[in-house]
């Protein structure tokens, strides 16, 4: 509600203070906070003046099946197989080859990666491993491919 209320522009934001609501009593709490003079965003040295003050030209993410995925393997795949998923989803179930690099452990862990090589990320479904293959998109790595479906369908698939 206060998301839309400060969009609109109407009525008075809590600004400053946290509302607790509790649902099962129907309670609410008002708690005041006081401002991090630390705070890259509303503190008096602010560094952060608009909400992406960087933005990067928006590459599309390449997007390949399962299918398609099983076809680049047996013919000899010569790049990184990314397995973005945590690790006990990996040790359940994987693809034989691939890296395991959990999307948790992101931006730090994917710093270290070479960037002048050929990437397919996969995940549970798709979707960490398209946030995985944009974000190495936009920092420097130039041929990374998302698999469509993820580990999901490459077991209804076997």
């Amino acid at each position: 509600m206060e998301a839309i209320k400060l969009l609109a522009r109407i009525g008075e934001p809590p600004l400053g203070r946290l509302i607790h609501y509790r649902a099962l009593s129907t309670t609410f709490r008002e708690i005041k906070i006081k401002r991090d003079p630390g705070c890259p965003l509303c503190s008096s040295k602010a560094t952060i003046s608009e909400p992406f003050p960087h933005k990067k030209e928006m590459t599309p993410l390449p997007e390949i099946s399962t299918l398609e995925l099983r076809q680049i393997l047996a013919d000899g795949f010569d790049g990184i197989l990314l397995d973005v998923r945590e690790q006990d989803e990996y040790f359940t179930a994987h693809i034989d080859g691939s890296q395991l690099l959990p999307l948790s452990g992101w931006p730090a862990s994917a710093a270290n990666l070479p960037k002048d090589l050929k990437y397919l990320v996969h995940c549970a479904v798709g979707m960490r491993s398209a946030r995985a293959g944009e974000w190495m998109l936009q920092n420097g790595f130039n041929d990374v491919t998302n698999v469509a479906g993820g580990m999901k369908q490459w077991l209804q698939e076997e």
